[in-house]
């Protein structure tokens, strides 16, 4: 719960300051529902979760806060495949929503899966913005190591 709300806890608060525990319990497990938290309840610790749904409550974090763009950094290291292909549902599902997301990502076939735009960097500059069937393995690597010299990037 805390995890959840720590970002935006004066929207619970009434004229006492006082939190609002209901209102709180409440939206927490909206959220939790929506993003499929598996846990036994909006109270257990998030170090007990699994790598996934511990992301997950991350998640659930900003979409409790409206942001209309969300910053993915390397959003699937460390957890399983299953919980890679939730969190894919899951990303896709907020675009769908009309939430931008801007994911940075070491892993070639996460990148190559997600995506309908990417931004290829190499020595800290983008080289290229490749969108729709360009979007591929071969293509990202080309420019990634310098293959292919492209100054005009949108």
């Amino acid at each position: 719960r805390e995890n959840i709300t720590l970002n935006i806890l004066a929207k619970h608060c009434g004229k006492t300051f006082i939190i609002d525990r209901s209102d709180e319990g409440t939206v927490v497990d909206e959220l939790m529902q929506r993003v499929r938290v598996k846990a036994p309840d909006h109270e257990t610790p998030v170090g007990n979760l699994s790598g996934g749904n511990q992301q997950k409550v991350v998640i659930a974090r900003w979409l409790n806060h409206k942001c209309q763009v969300l910053i993915f950094d390397e959003p699937t290291r460390g957890i399983d495949v299953g919980a890679k292909a939730e969190i894919y549902r899951l990303m896709r599902a907020l675009t769908d929503l009309g939430i931008s997301i801007i994911m940075i990502s070491s892993e070639l076939p996460e990148v190559v899966g997600v995506s309908d735009r990417v931004a290829v960097f190499r020595q800290g500059q983008i080289v290229k913005i490749l969108g729709g069937v360009d979007v591929n393995p071969n293509e990202i690597m080309r420019y990634a190591t310098g293959g292919a010299r492209d100054d005009q990037h949108h």
